[in-house]
């Protein structure tokens, strides 16, 4: 299972890939007002999303920090790889 960082034409997605599927677990748009964030949710959690975040660096710490891959394989110690793939 891979978890990467995948750019796209309106800024970021974070990818959770196994060897048959790719499932799309954070985003990031960036606006004139700095960086819109959002980590995927299960139901309603309006806490997930940001708008306006200063720096991409710091939109991606805010969606990596609710691990929202989690919904798909469980608690782990998976780490999102430090290189950005390109489209």
């Amino acid at each position: 299972m891979e978890l990467f960082w995948r750019e796209h034409k309106l800024g970021l997605q974070l990818i959770l890939s196994s060897d048959d599927r790719e499932d799309v677990v954070g985003m990031i748009r960036r606006t004139p007002q700095g960086y819109d964030a959002a980590a995927q949710a299960l139901g309603y959690f309006p806490g997930r999303a940001e708008k306006g975040i200063g720096s991409l660096e710091e939109a991606k710490t805010f969606v990596e920090s609710f691990r929202p891959w989690e919904q798909f394989n469980g608690p782990s110690d998976q780490s999102v790889e430090s290189e950005v793939h390109s489209l």
